[in-house]
């Protein structure tokens, strides 16, 4: 790792009040961006400039404190001549798509926009992993040599759609899943090797999207206002907090005065799974870490978690982890 300022592109720079938080390093067919701010951001950056005008960036981010593409590290400097084509891989993103009405992005979703129209696109927290094509329309124009005149046809494409809808969202078909399961997990030794698969495999993705035909899903999906997220993830918060209570999910609503279905829509939606599942796993969770790193009496760790039956919560720990919790014990120590 080295303090050696190494940009993602000519384009486009890491902001200078992020600068004393950023190493760099070599990789085979590009380079890193480390940025790891204490108690806020840990963000690798992983760069490949695949042709003039595309740029291809693996993101791999665990963050402690929320992120928003309006206040980001990078600075473009020319938003309006750059389309960003990011393709969610881990973790879930929270989208603005009008005046307080927001949605959340899933694993394989694909979002397309032009950066000078979107400039607050979406937010997130945790692990997450993201694809980016980075496609500047000058550059791409300027440099691609005129007997490949058809591929700049597509990228008109595309910028014809970003422009007409703005900010473009749709699950993503197989055909682009599997490109990109492919540039994840490829291993190659030799760094020319690494940059042209890199290159063929963008260029493919771009080729098939325009064949695809974009259509954007937004008005299919759910939305929620900000108040509404931020009452979901303080219900999310407060169970976390108080594992050993049972508490309907009608009793949850009325206290929080929130709609019974809006909470379970919204819940899954940010998370991926119904609240009640996720409060029975993350139970079960705690009992494992408990059993595993305490010497707590099993009956106790049973109560901990709401359970004030020892042989109820034992039948229940069976089933969920396929052991009871005194063999558990025994196979973890």
């Amino acid at each position: 790792m080295s303090n050696e300022k190494k940009y993602p592109t000519d384009e486009i720079h890491i902001k200078e009040e992020f600068s004393p938080y950023v190493k760099y390093e070599d990789i085979p067919g590009g380079h890193r961006t480390c940025i790891k701010i204490p108690n806020k951001y840990d963000v690798q950056l992983s760069v490949f400039n695949m042709i003039p005008g595309i740029t291809l960036i693996k993101e791999d981010s665990k963050l402690s404190d929320y992120y928003q593409s309006s206040n980001e590290l990078l600075y473009y400097e020319h938003p309006e001549e750059t389309i960003i084509i990011n393709f969610l891989t881990k973790g879930q993103c929270q989208l603005k798509v009008g005046p307080d009405k927001y949605m959340f992005r899933k694993e394989n979703d694909i979002n397309i926009f032009i950066k000078e129209l979107n400039p607050e696109s979406f937010s997130y927290i945790g692990e997450i992993t993201l694809f980016h094509i980075l496609i500047n329309n000058k550059q791409f124009k300027k440099y691609f040599p005129k007997q490949f005149s058809l591929y700049y046809e597509v990228v008109k494409n595309l910028f014809d759609e970003a422009r007409k809808e703005k900010n473009i969202i749709f699950k993503s078909p197989d055909m682009l899943t599997n490109i990109i399961k492919d540039v994840q997990h490829i291993k190659m030794e030799r760094e020319i090797t690494n940059k042209l698969y890199y290159q063929l495999k963008t260029l493919e993705f771009l080729l098939l999207l325009n064949d695809y035909g974009i259509r954007d899903e937004t008005i299919e999906q759910r939305t929620y206002s900000d108040v509404t997220i931020r009452v979901v993830r303080n219900i999310k918060n407060s169970l976390s907090r108080n594992i050993a209570s049972y508490v309907s999910l009608e009793q949850i609503s009325a206290s929080y005065g929130i709609n019974l279905t809006t909470l379970k829509n919204c819940f899954k939606d940010m998370y991926g799974k119904p609240l009640y599942t996720w409060y029975k796993e993350y139970k079960f969770y705690r009992a494992k870490e408990l059993i595993k790193n305490t010497d707590y009496p099993i009956s106790k760790i049973a109560n901990m978690i709401g359970y004030k039956s020892s042989s109820k919560f034992a039948k229940a720990f069976k089933k969920e982890m396929g052991v009871l919790p005194s063999s558990y014990r025994k196979n973890k120590k």
